[in-house]
């Protein structure tokens, strides 16, 4: 007789069992992939959310001060003719093209493009010279230009009364002899210089040296350069993503150009300005650059109308991202992203939106005014709202 085994017969799975597990564990695998996916997507979403924020607070601060800061020469007015030019100044600067050395110091709001604010309209090509920027190609159609002059706050080491300069101050100017600086006897005269000082001792009175500083602000069509320093469809990974630069001068004589924030679609300003000053509340008429220029008003500007565009690299497929966007007041650029078309463009026809898709991505759109506090001193005008 056969004895039994004490655990039962032991069977392995069927063809069937094993078939319907690997259905069920399939599934609970795809469906946990795409739960990662989604959760992926959101993320970077987010994060781009998060990163467009950024970027528009972090472009607003630095337009918004260096906007404050100009026509700002360490105590002295342009109105009251205290600020000069001395020779040595423009011929310490490298040109770029027509952003040469009598262009970089040309601080009198009545000459053609000078003054501590100067600004050009946007047009379908770079409308001062693209040779300054390094090309055509390194300029986003129909996006507006801003040139701004101004002394450094923070400034050198003073010098005695009459003897010249501290030893500290001696030795940043002397060992800079290409870098421009400004020369101030508060409420008296001040001069760009560049080199040696100029002879300005003026007994009971101090001078004060302060770096000088002229920035244009331009948009770009692309942060990372494929290759050399011109912008092209490769750039940025094939994706071009528009940044705001800033054309400045170096310690060394040269303009340099530097992105100061990427993901700025658009941009536009409008100027402020008062023919009046005898009633302090008066409001400013907001112009276009061009209108100021042919009026010849850029020295009666007392603000800034700044409105920014910006854009959220990550694509979002959830939603789709339709907007009217229209920059400033004076309608000079608005444009539609259509959902499932091309955008439609208003005022700046030669320009193309983020995105070979525009619509799946998000964009925020701000507006703010700066008042140009020193100019609005100067003019003696309390309340440039």
């Amino acid at each position: 007789m056969r004895e039994s085994s004490p655990y039962g017969r032991s069977r392995g799975f069927s063809m069937i069992e094993l078939m319907v597990t690997m259905v069920l564990g399939s599934i609970v695998v795809a469906g946990m992939v795409s739960l990662f996916i989604s959760s992926k997507q959101s993320f970077q979403v987010q994060s781009g959310d998060n990163y467009l924020q950024d970027n528009m607070r972090f472009a607003s601060d630095r337009l918004g001060w260096a906007l404050r800061m100009s026509n700002f020469w360490g105590g002295d007015s342009i109105s009251a003719n205290n600020l000069t030019v001395g020779s040595s100044a423009p011929s310490a600067i490298t040109a770029l093209g027509k952003c040469n050395g009598a262009w970089a110091t040309a601080v009198d709001p009545g000459t053609t493009g000078g003054g501590g604010v100067f600004g050009y309209d946007g047009a379908a090509t770079f409308p001062f010279d693209a040779t300054c920027i390094g090309g055509a190609a390194n300029y986003v159609p129909q996006s507006p230009v801003l040139v701004v002059r101004y002394a450094d706050p923070q400034m050198l080491p003073p010098g005695p009364a009459v003897s010249g300069f501290a030893p500290a101050e001696s030795s940043t100017i002397s060992g800079n002899p290409s870098e421009v600086f400004v020369l101030s006897v508060p409420a008296s005269s001040a001069q760009l210089f560049a080199g040696t000082p100029p002879t300005t001792d003026i007994p009971g009175l101090h001078r004060y040296a302060y770096q000088y500083h002229v920035e244009m602000y331009y948009l770009q069509p692309c942060d990372v350069y494929a290759s050399g320093s011109t912008c092209s469809a490769s750039a940025d990974n094939g994706m071009p993503l528009p940044t705001l630069m800033r054309l400045s001068l170096q310690a060394n004589g040269t303009l340099s150009a530097q992105p100061v924030v990427d993901g700025i679609e658009q941009l536009n300003f409008e100027y402020g300005v008062v023919t009046d000053t005898t009633g302090a509340q008066l409001t400013p008429t907001y112009e276009t650059a061009t209108e100021v220029t042919n009026g010849g008003l850029w020295g009666r500007v007392v603000s800034v109308r700044v409105s920014i565009v910006a854009v959220n690299p990550s694509r979002d497929l959830k939603v789709p991202h339709g907007q009217l966007i229209t920059l400033g007041t004076l309608g000079t650029c608005t444009y539609t992203i259509n959902v499932g078309s091309a955008p439609t463009t208003t005022g700046c026809p030669n320009f193309t939106p983020y995105g070979d898709k525009p619509w799946q991505f998000t964009r925020v759109a701000q507006s703010f005014i700066v008042q140009l506090r020193n100019q609005a001193q100067e003019l003696g005008y309390a309340n440039a709202q």
